[in-house]
């Protein structure tokens, strides 16, 4: 019954709901902090405190991924661990409870993206899916459950998102069992098991990889001021909510819509001149977003998340597949989840706040820099990166491979 569901399918269903669950914990799980009595400096310290177990967790469970030769074992596992530990917020009652909870549950619930990338992106090369087509129902997703967690939360108050968190999770703990097998497995996974972890410091100390995570963490870290204080600048001048929702519906659509032609777009563009779109148009977007425009101006500088986040993190999944040795794929993604979208994006987190605070819109300027320490990495990047695998050294080198 389940093979006969096609694999993109089946891959498209657990991104889903695993989006599902972002889509609702990410804007209103502060909602549920606030309502257990932790103070605003506390939040922030319990989210920052989620980008850094994400940083260990994630190239851990990816490393392993990779040693086995099989990424769908895990995905299962620590889903179905993700869903108890959400569940097991309901019987936290202070500050130390949550915060132990949140670094067990999100030690399983980092992972799960990269791990899940690296699935997908396994089928495009091995199979010649289309990763965009697979990728854009996960923001497709995304949008409507985030709509549909601020319902929940009218209707039902903090304890209403805690429970549509923890059901989210446990549908994405059984869509992880319908997942297909690992590409990689009976084929290239010959030399996974004598990998050992000075093979993720290979990777860790190539230069190409190097400037790949410094162009790829800045331009995404970019987004910090708009991901934190995005919606309190623009009710600071005046916007009403249902105009701001719309600004942010806008960010996300023109997301979906770089994916859904990503096919023919990563045959025209490469991944490292994706990278450089990303930071092009973070320096735009967030130089003029620093002026306060005139609102007919936001409808067009939200566009280009299109390009700051989707150009980027397309062209990263790309650059992962061509550059780095299929056999260190979920060790690549792992890296590339822990820096980017981890240490780096926690750092800057957790500066924002005062910068903000002291400064207001024009913080965004802050974010301008970023994007132009990407855009000079990416340059970089792009040219001493050949296009091939890089020079990686295994614990027993491979025969040659085909790029």
């Amino acid at each position: 019954m389940i093979n006969s569901i096609p694999i993109p399918v089946r891959l498209a269903l657990y991104s889903v709901a695993l989006f599902a669950l972002m889509g609702v914990h990410l804007p209103y799980w502060p909602v549920w902090l606030e309502a257990q009595g932790i103070s605003p400096e506390g939040i922030g310290m319990l989210v920052a405190l989620g980008y850094f177990v994400r940083t260990f967790a994630s190239p851990v469970f990816s490393f392993l991924a990779d040693k086995t030769g099989d990424r769908r074992m895990p995905l299962r596992w620590l889903t179905l661990a993700s869903f108890f530990g959400f569940a097991l917020f309901g019987f936290t009652q202070n500050f130390l409870g949550i915060a132990i909870v949140t670094s067990i549950t999100l030690g399983a619930f980092s992972p799960l993206m990269p791990l899940k990338e690296s699935m997908i992106m396994g089928y495009v090369a091995l199979k010649g899916y289309d990763y965009g087509r697979i990728r854009l129902w996960g923001s497709v997703s995304f949008i409507v459950f985030s709509l549909t967690g601020g319902l929940i939360l009218a209707r039902w108050g903090s304890e209403g998102v805690w429970a549509s968190i923890v059901l989210f999770a446990g549908v994405a703990a059984a869509m992880a069992w319908i997942l297909p097998p690992d590409p990689r497995k009976g084929a290239t996974t010959k030399y996974g098991s004598t990998l050992k972890l000075s093979s993720m410091g290979a990777v860790l100390r190539n230069p190409v990889f190097v400037l790949f995570l410094i162009a790829t963490s800045t331009i995404s870290a970019g987004h910090s001021v708009y991901y934190v204080f995005g919606t309190l600048n623009w009710q600071s001048l005046g916007y009403t909510d249902g105009f701001i929702g719309t600004l942010w519906g806008i960010g996300v659509a023109a997301e979906i819509a770089l994916f859904a032609f990503s096919g023919a777009v990563i045959r025209h563009i490469s991944p490292t001149r994706l990278i450089l779109l990303g930071a092009g148009a973070g320096i735009l977007r967030w130089w003029l977003t620093a002026l306060d425009p005139h609102w007919g101006w936001l409808i067009p500088l939200q566009c280009l998340h299109g390009l700051t986040f989707g150009a980027t993190h397309l062209g990263a999944m790309h650059f992962i597949v061509r550059a780095v040795p299929i056999q260190l794929a979920a060790t690549a993604q792992g890296l590339y989840a822990a820096v980017a979208g981890g240490l780096i994006m926690g750092m800057v987190m957790l500066g924002v706040g005062p910068l903000y605070e002291s400064f207001g819109a024009f913080s965004y300027l802050a974010m301008v820099a970023l994007c132009a320490l990407g855009l000079g990495a990416g340059l970089w990047l792009h040219h001493l990166w050949d296009g091939t695998f890089m020079n990686v050294r295994l614990t027993h080198d491979p025969e040659p491979q085909d790029n």
